[in-house]
Order: C-alpha cells, then structure tokens, then sequence
C-alpha cells in the first residue's frame, strides 16, 4: 500500500511539473503555438487517464 502512495504522490508531482512549465511557454508562444500545446497537454493527461484505467485505478 506504501509503494501504490509514494507512486501516486510521484505522478501528481509530474502532472503539475507538466502544467508548470506549459503555463510558462505559453506566456512566449503565438496563437497557433498556444493551440499546439494545448493539445499535447490534452493528448498527455488523455493518454496517462488510459494507462491508469488500464492498470486499475
């Protein structure tokens, strides 16, 4: 149960790293830039709920 908190708290802190530093890029990116990065971030998060819902939790 330790291994499964300590794994939660690592992946929460790399979600808000990744919002992080998307929020500082997109103060120096243009329109089409700011709508790219969106959609990564969109495809990320989607991708890390699948493997999520894929293992289990």
């Amino acid at each position: 149960m330790r291994t499964y908190i300590l794994y939660g708290f690592g992946v929460l802190l790399c979600i808000s790293g990744i919002g992080y530093l998307a929020v500082e890029y997109v103060k120096y990116l243009s329109e089409p830039g700011r709508l790219v990065c969106l959609f990564l971030i969109v495809g990320v998060l989607g991708f890390l709920g699948k493997y999520f819902e894929k293992i289990g939790w």
